[in-house]
């Protein structure tokens, strides 16, 4: 019998691969998740009983570790730049994010997932006026396109990153670069 922390490690695992794989195939199989996940459909069954309670669980994860990083940026007393670059730091959870929730939640099932999504967008646009208003990031741009262009830019990293044409120490220089730089030379 498997002890509850070997259980939880297994869980999060299989989150993190079933992450990966809906990312490239929203209608992937319990089979073919369990496949690229490297476990048997029965291990995958055991720890998700159903397709549903595995992508409301993905969700659930994705949230939690937005809501953390968010957490911790909004009571950082360190310079907005500093701040900035730990949120993007940590880019994935939004990337994941913007991938599976905030936009397309019916897609996956779990629609009661989108209050708790809006409610993190909000706060990352929050952020970003905190941005704007300590002079870090460009104020002629409202405060939800910039938080939209950081989702946009996480989550086109998190991909390249995924597909091996970016490694994942380059992706948080790259959407740094753009948030503060833009695409000029």
């Amino acid at each position: 019998m498997e002890s509850g922390a070997t259980m939880r490690t297994a869980a999060a695992e299989v989150l993190e691969s079933a992450t990966a794989v809906l990312a490239k195939d929203r209608g992937a199989s319990m089979q073919v998740i369990a496949v690229r996940a490297g476990i048997s459909r029965a291990t995958l069954l055991r720890l998700f009983p159903t397709r549903q309670l595995l992508v409301q669980a993905m969700a659930e994860k994705i949230l939690d570790d937005c809501d953390r990083v968010l957490a911790r940026a909004e009571v950082d007393t360190a310079p907005m730049k500093q701040v900035l670059a730990t949120v993007v730091a940590e880019y994935t959870p939004f990337a994941q994010l913007w991938n599976f929730v905030y936009v397309e939640p019916e897609v996956l099932g779990v629609p009661e997932a989108s209050e708790r999504a809006r409610a993190v967008f909000k706060r990352t646009a929050s952020l970003v006026e905190r941005g704007q208003n300590s002079g870090l990031l460009r104020n002629d741009m409202p405060a939800t396109w910039l938080a939209s262009t950081f989702c946009g830019l996480a989550e086109t990293a998190w991909e390249l990153t995924l597909e091996g044409h970016m490694g994942s120490r380059q992706a948080p220089d790259f959407i740094n670069a753009i948030l503060l730089h833009g695409a000029t030379a």
